[in-house]
């Protein structure tokens, strides 16, 4: 039976990653190909016409670029002929580059893993940490301290913390340089800044959770029987745990798609950095190929969270089970 489950989450899985590349790249290939700007002059590093190069010779290297990238159809034809290209997993070649995007996107990936990892072990000690000291002094000054300070730090956007690190570390204390390495040296800060972002809601998660476990019954019954307070908690937080892990791989599946800006600020040579760069070139075949690439990544973390779910719930495979039967019931009728 856990077999037929995790099969079936699998398929599922793949009809949403169809269905959710098809949506995502059709909004995204319209926004990009109606935005401002020609992506031709771009990745000739045109970006004006008065600047007296537009010879014959310059004239002819637009119209090649424009036949080998089809500029030349319409936008349904271009986004049909991308279609079959992506059923071949062909994201095609950059504008900017000429390299094939779907090895750019490649080497680029463990530089994101890296940054995003090391932001998820951040987000998960602060949130961690905060909410099982929240949860510990519920109603108490100290929690009201933790509960303002995650609403403070769930109000400022990601940009900001990276901007106040940047300039304090930095500009001031002059403990960290950009560069264009993905480095360790260059690890944390861009990481400390996604992790402070993305704290507050696991901060919330692991609060709500550990309270509602604290109130069943079964604690009571501990407690009158004398155990530990230590070995009350550490039952508490384990019988608690499934949900704040869901949260947090979602959280990184967040963190892999959405940390565009911080990359750009921090500089870091990851798929955020060379998305944003895509999309101020009009880069058309990278934006689709980041655009794909992330919905899948966020596609495979949800159906890995399900079938660990599966695996380590026996809830969920009885839940699924019952499921089958009253189906199959409603057949027989």
């Amino acid at each position: 039976m856990r077999g037929d489950l995790v099969l079936r989450r699998i398929g599922g899985a793949l009809v949403t990653l169809l269905l959710a590349s098809m949506i995502a790249s059709m909004i995204v290939f319209a926004l990009v190909r109606f935005a401002p700007g020609d992506p031709v002059d771009m990745a000739l590093g045109l970006v004006s016409n008065d600047l007296g190069v537009n010879t014959e010779m310059l004239e002819e290297r637009k119209a090649e670029l424009r036949e080998l990238h089809g500029l030349n159809d319409s936008v349904p034809v271009q986004y049909l002929r991308w279609l079959k290209r992506l059923a071949a997993l062909d994201l095609g070649r950059s504008m900017r580059t000429g390299r094939p995007v779907l090895r750019e996107l490649l080497g680029l990936i463990p530089a994101t893993l890296l940054l995003s990892s090391a932001a998820l072990l951040v987000e998960s000690a602060l949130g961690l940490s905060l909410g099982l000291y929240s949860a510990i002094k519920a109603g108490r000054f100290q929690d009201g301290l933790v509960r303002m300070m995650c609403v403070v730090m769930a109000s400022l956007p990601a940009f900001v913390f990276s901007l106040v690190l940047l300039f304090v570390f930095s500009i001031r204390l002059r403990w960290y340089g950009i560069s264009s390495y993905a480095g360790l040296s260059r690890l944390w800060l861009p990481a400390l800044a996604l992790g402070l972002a993305g704290a507050p809601p696991v901060v919330r998660m692991v609060r709500a959770v550990m309270l509602a476990e604290l109130g069943k019954l079964y604690v009571a019954a501990s407690q009158s029987r004398g155990l530990p307070r230590s070995l009350i908690l550490r039952g508490t937080f384990l019988n608690a745990l499934l949900p704040v892990i869901t949260t947090l791989a979602l959280s990184f599946a967040h963190l892999i798609g959405g940390s565009v800006v911080i990359e750009s600020i921090f500089n870091w040579p990851g798929l955020g950095n060379y998305a944003m760069n895509s999309v101020l070139l009009h880069d058309y075949p990278a934006v689709q190929g980041y655009t794909v690439l992330t919905v899948a990544a966020v596609v495979m973390i949800n159906l890995l969270v399900e079938v660990a779910y599966i695996v380590a719930d026996p809830r969920v495979r009885k839940s699924g089970r019952e499921a089958g039967l009253s189906g199959k019931r409603r057949n027989d009728v």
